[in-house]
């Protein structure tokens, strides 16, 4: 069945490594949510009008994009069809890493099973930075949640995963897993030429790649009353009455639910995975100030505090100590 493209979606975004699948999941733990993680990765975002790329990426029901975990209960859903679909995404999850040719299981869809007509839709990306401003004005009566997290943590969180070889690099030849190029040319708009770039250490780099992320993100759009910047830390602080807050700008109501998701979600006892959603929120806040070396930190500040994001960090917006 063929979904139509709602006029009220809600978009999650935000630069890799910034707390996005965390914020993401908070919203799909209310039951009336209908969520797609990431679809852009499988049909990256066009010049398309925004209705028309809803249209092709609520209709995305690939593993990757309708089966990301934790799964929720859903008001427009049966316990039966919950539990049924579930078992299938689980079990294509799990045949996407068998071997040829029983890996093709994994590619086939993960169904609904649901009466979505009754959803409200949301999608998460960490690549649409560039359309946020054409998606909110297109669709007036969308909720955009952009997130933001202090540069050092989420440099530190994508040199880690790149030292753990968890991505692949976008460009051949590069050194960044994401968008060099990119990169570049925010660091030229600000005065730093190529070559000058390509000689800077690497935690530099990761923050000039931070920098274009959401300077592209935010321009042009901090007035619109459908967007709310959600600062990472902040959530993390105290994630049940931002949470609070954050659902009811989205039009969404608390549940039990959500309620239950946050005590778990930030209360994790013990190491927690590259990309889980389960762990301790303070630690995962500020672990960086411990886990990141100060050459790296003094790196980081130095490109941020140049640009206009840094007025959204007290350390980074404070005169540098001579």
């Amino acid at each position: 069945m063929t979904i139509p493209a709602p006029s009220d979606p809600i978009l999650i975004l935000g630069a890799p490594r910034s707390g996005t699948t965390w914020l993401a999941k908070i919203v799909d733990s209310h039951p009336g949510v209908l969520y797609r993680h990431e679809p852009d990765e499988i049909h990256p975002a066009t010049t398309l009008p925004p209705e028309r790329l809803l249209q092709v990426w609520v209709n995305e029901r690939g593993t990757r994009t309708a089966s990301k975990r934790p799964f929720f209960r859903k008001s427009y859903q049966s316990a039966v069809a919950f539990h049924l679909r579930t078992a299938l995404a689980y079990a294509l999850n799990g045949a996407s890493r068998l071997p040829p040719p029983f890996n093709r299981l994994g590619t086939l869809p993960v169904p609904d099973l649901a009466d979505t007509a009754r959803a409200r839709l949301a999608i998460k990306s960490v690549r649409w930075c560039d359309g946020v401003g054409r998606f909110a004005r297109a669709l007036p009566d969308s909720r955009v949640l952009l997130i933001l997290r202090h540069p050092c943590g989420q440099v530190a969180s994508v040199m880690r995963g790149a030292r753990q070889k968890r991505f692949d690099l976008r460009e051949e030849g590069t050194d960044m897993p994401f968008d060099e190029a990119f990169a570049v040319a925010s660091a030229e708009r600000h005065g730093v030429e190529r070559r000058a770039f390509q000689s800077l250490p690497d935690a530099a780099k990761y923050a000039w790649a931070w920098v274009a992320f959401n300077e592209a993100a935010l321009a042009g759009v901090e007035t619109l009353p459908n967007l709310r910047v959600v600062i990472y830390e902040e959530l993390c602080a105290d994630p049940i009455g931002l949470s609070h807050q954050l659902l009811g700008f989205a039009g969404l109501t608390w549940t039990p639910q959500t309620e239950d998701f946050l005590r778990r979600s930030t209360s994790h006892d013990g190491p927690a995975g590259y990309y889980a959603v389960f762990r301790s929120s303070i630690a995962a806040a500020d672990g960086w100030r411990k886990s990141m070396a100060p050459a790296d930190q003094q790196a980081v500040t130095d490109v941020v505090r140049a640009t206009a994001l840094a007025r959204f960090w007290p350390d980074l917006s404070a005169p540098k100590m001579r």
